[in-house]
């Protein structure tokens, strides 16, 4: 994931995202960024990860 994140950003896989969203769901925001080849795991849908202000 480091591979293919961006400056500034906190890159998450879509597993990561359904486990957490539901526990933290009003202070979080995850932005979908697409499937993307992802080295040792494949295609995979990944998100940004952002606080809610």
């Amino acid at each position: 994931m480091e591979s293919h994140g961006a400056a500034g950003k906190i890159h998450v896989s879509e597993e990561f995202k359904h486990a957490v969203e539901t526990v933290h769901a009003p202070s979080l925001r995850f932005i979908p960024r697409g499937e993307m080849e992802i080295k040792g795991k494949g295609k995979m849908k990944t998100y940004f990860l952002e606080k809610v202000q």
